[in-house]
């Protein structure tokens, strides 16, 4: 049995990267010698037998390993990753396909300008670098992150790569075509939700109360003002239709404001939640509206869980998203007819829950069958395999 480092965020950092590899080690360590190093700070009850290390103690580990396994994405948590990825090369989970903000993080936000240039002209050559003399004459929009994904390099000094949609996966093999690609779904979590009445009763909604939900770190690209939007045109048709946005919103975001200027007092904004009660917002829900644009090539876990607990979802019909089939889900195209399209489809299913139990049964079926965790696992062990030849 060969023996592997983990590189990845753990709990209690709120991060679903973390959470994901707390769900999905106890499914390998059976099979893999494992070593896991995490920023701190982490908690190690959720799988005691396994030994973890802090990040800088990976250097002089490396040697001793038959294999790292990296997971990454663009969440702060990983800016002390993605070095360590460059220099022991290993197999990549990339959590976003694009990973322009985490290389700004780790270069251009950490005082290496040249570092950031260096990326965009490995990416793109020229055309690379006046994206950065544009960036650094300060006429750059955070949206333009979206355009390049800066994992150009990453990749070549990767071993493998393990993504989560078969879109990241085809993007990678057209610019790395002998790099080993995996397409692992994303696993359901184990945790049961807690009892639906029971869930509805603590938040205060009434059997005859619709609950349509956002779930996740408020961010623009999570489109938000949309929802609001939507909702405020909504109510006036069904006014027994609730509003919640579960997650803090992101520094800077004018959330007051959108809630002020639609006269939307009653929307209720819980901050971040612990994972029981965030189950528990899933519980209750009835609609959960997970719009992303631009994307990250991103697959969330909150919108697996959503869709295996068998909720009624409202997609963007784009890029990764556009693999759910479409009777699990209701999808809308991004651009100008989002709203219009969004608040068409809130309307089928608020008026209709016989649609609602519908969509939200096939969902369950279809997550239980393509992204449970054993067969989740088992993809890392055939992969992992092959790419370290264990």
């Amino acid at each position: 049995m060969g023996h592997l480092g983990w590189v990845s965020p753990l709990p209690p950092l709120p991060s679903g990267i973390a959470d994901y590899s707390a769900e999905l080690l106890p499914a390998l360590a059976p099979s893999l010698r494992l070593t896991l190093f995490a920023p701190t700070p982490w908690e190690a009850s959720f799988l005691p037998t396994l030994p973890i290390c802090p990040l800088e103690a990976l250097p002089g580990q490396a040697v001793h390993l038959d294999g790292i396994v990296y997971h990454l994405g663009n969440n702060p948590y990983h800016a002390d990753i993605y070095p360590l990825a460059l220099r022991f090369p290993g197999v990549v989970v990339l959590h976003d396909y694009v990973l322009h903000h985490l290389v700004a993080r780790c270069t251009l936000e950490a005082g290496d300008p040249a570092g950031y240039l260096y990326h965009l002209a490995y990416a793109r050559g020229r055309a690379g670098l006046a994206v950065g003399v544009r960036r650094s004459n300060g006429i750059f929009s955070e949206r333009e992150q979206f355009l390049e994904p800066l994992n150009q390099l990453l990749l070549d000094r990767s071993r493998g790569a393990i993504v989560h949609s078969r879109w990241a996966a085809e993007r990678i093999r057209r610019h790395h075509p002998d790099l080993p690609v995996a397409v692992i779904p994303h696993h359901l979590s184990p945790h049961p939700l807690p009892h639906r009445e029971e869930a509805r009763r603590r938040l205060g909604l009434s059997p005859d109360e619709v609950m349509v939900a956002s779930f996740g770190f408020i961010t623009p690209e999570k489109q938000v003002d949309l929802l609001l939007w939507a909702y405020a045109r909504l109510r006036r048709e069904f006014p027994q239709v609730r509003c919640f946005l579960v997650g803090a919103p992101a520094p800077g975001l004018d959330l007051a404001g959108w809630l002020s200027h639609l006269e939307l007092e009653e929307v209720v904004v819980t901050g971040y939640v612990d994972m029981a009660d965030f189950y528990r917002y899933i519980a209750a829900c009835d609609i959960a509206v997970s719009l992303r644009y631009p994307s990250a090539g991103e697959t969330s876990g909150a919108l697996v869980r959503l869709l295996g607990n068998g909720k009624a979802v409202i997609l963007p019909h784009m890029r990764q998203f556009a693999e759910w089939p479409d009777g699990v889900c209701l999808k809308v195209d991004p651009g100008p007819s989002a709203g219009p399209m969004l608040l068409y489809s809130l309307r089928r299913l608020v008026a209709d829950p016989d649609l609602r139990l519908r969509l939200g049964e096939n969902a369950r079926r279809y997550v239980t069958e393509h992204h449970a965790l054993d067969r989740s696992a088992q993809g890392y062990l055939d992969f992992l395999a092959r790419c370290f030849e264990l």
